[in-house]
């Protein structure tokens, strides 16, 4: 199954995310980048579900970092 990681502040957005998705992926959900992170290097989601307002680490600073370590999923950004 492919693995989709949601990363965005708000628990609601997450919490339907995962009710409409969750019978076709394994999904992972984080509320901030720093935990986006973390999960990106362990995990290694197929795609990616990326609030680009963050807190700790932003949408687009957490692409560039992933991006430089070789780790390139399918990004939906909000």
């Amino acid at each position: 199954m492919r693995k989709l990681l949601i990363a965005d502040c708000n628990e609601d957005y997450r919490a339907a995310l995962v009710a409409a998705l969750s019978s076709q992926y394994h999904v992972l959900c984080c509320k901030s980048g720093t935990e986006a992170l973390t999960l990106l290097y362990q995990e290694h989601p197929d795609i990616l579900v990326l609030d680009l307002m963050l807190p700790e680490l932003d949408g687009l600073t957490l692409l560039e970092r992933i991006a430089a370590n070789g780790i390139c999923p399918m990004v939906l950004a909000a």
